[in-house]
């Protein structure tokens, strides 16, 4: 019983600083008439349109799912040393490159 009393209370105290409501609204605002609903049928039915994007979605999934299942091999190229000295060489050589 005595939470909501402190309840409003409270409330009431984060509410000092707001501005009246009546000095909010301008008078040219308050002179014009309430906004026309329109029928939203049109919008709900250009939702439910199936995408132009639908086909590539799916190529691009099956496509995901493919390469998803593919391990990726080991290097078995003499290794991690080797590797490494050759990406050194390719980096050395793509500095080397005037741009």
């Amino acid at each position: 019983m005595i939470r909501p009393a402190v309840l409003c209370v409270l409330l009431s105290a984060c509410a000092a600083d707001l501005p009246p409501i009546d000095g909010s609204i301008s008078d040219t605002a308050q002179g014009k008439a309430f906004p026309r609903l329109g029928p939203i049928d049109g919008i709900l039915a250009e939702a439910e349109r199936p995408s132009r994007a639908a086909a590539a979605e799916q190529s691009l999934r099956a496509r995901g799912n493919t390469l998803a299942r593919q391990g990726i091999p080991a290097p078995t190229s003499g290794g991690l040393e080797a590797r490494g000295r050759r990406l050194r060489e390719r980096a050395a050589a793509l500095r080397a490159v005037p741009l």
